[in-house]
């Protein structure tokens, strides 16, 4: 546990981080969620800490949001037990387990191994697959809960389901910006810290 206490503490960070991204003026779907579930699968070896505490993040930020800035169209009661919340919130559940993964694919026990990781091409590459692969599911899944919800005008036949994906294709190029942009922000923090306490102890040991 001691051991994976400063992945723990970076990803809770990442919930005080995500909380207030969400309620600073942003560009639609710009936000950090995704990387916080990618971290969260990848760099929390207790499995069901790094898929809790993404849920969490979204929470926090999703409950300050309706209480202080959605108030106004929305209730807390009603958005959480909407089906289009849930079908959110398993969204990140499917985001947390590509960054699983990631870190199976990408991480070795070895902390000495794992230094340097994030400027190898491979490395690179799969975070961009991943981040890509979330902005995938969350547009699928989201636009899916908006199609099947009480309040959409769209009808409930297939090109009322095509429609609204079609709706929501501009909004996906915002979130896949965003993906990336807080994805390797968030693992480069990441890997600045622990390859500098990795050179640290090497210097120390000689």
């Amino acid at each position: 546990m001691k051991k994976n206490q400063p992945k723990i503490i970076l990803v809770l960070s990442a919930i005080m981080v995500a909380a207030i991204f969400r309620l600073i003026p942003h560009w639609p779907n710009f936000t950090p969620m995704a990387a916080i579930a990618l971290a969260g699968g990848a760099l929390i070896t207790n499995r069901f800490l790094g898929f809790v505490l993404p849920l969490l993040a979204m929470f926090i930020s999703d409950l300050l949001t309706v209480m202080f800035i959605n108030y106004q169209w929305t209730t807390p009661v009603e958005y959480f037990t909407s089906s289009e919340t849930g079908l959110v919130y398993l969204s990140i559940l499917a985001m947390t387990a590509l960054g699983a993964w990631f870190g199976n694919r990408n991480y070795t026990k070895s902390t000495t191994e794992n230094t340097g990781k994030f400027f190898q091409k491979k490395y690179s590459t799969d975070l961009l697959n991943v981040s890509f692969l979330s902005a995938l599911v969350f547009f699928l899944i989201s636009n899916f809960g908006t199609w099947i919800s009480a309040h959409s005008l769209m009808p409930k036949t297939f090109s009322g389901l095509i429609a609204t994906y079609e709706m929501g294709i501009p909004f996906f190029g915002y979130n896949l910006l965003g993906n990336i942009f807080y994805s390797f922000l968030m693992f480069g923090f990441f890997h600045a810290v622990t390859d500098f306490k990795t050179s640290l102890k090497r210097e120390t040991i000689q």
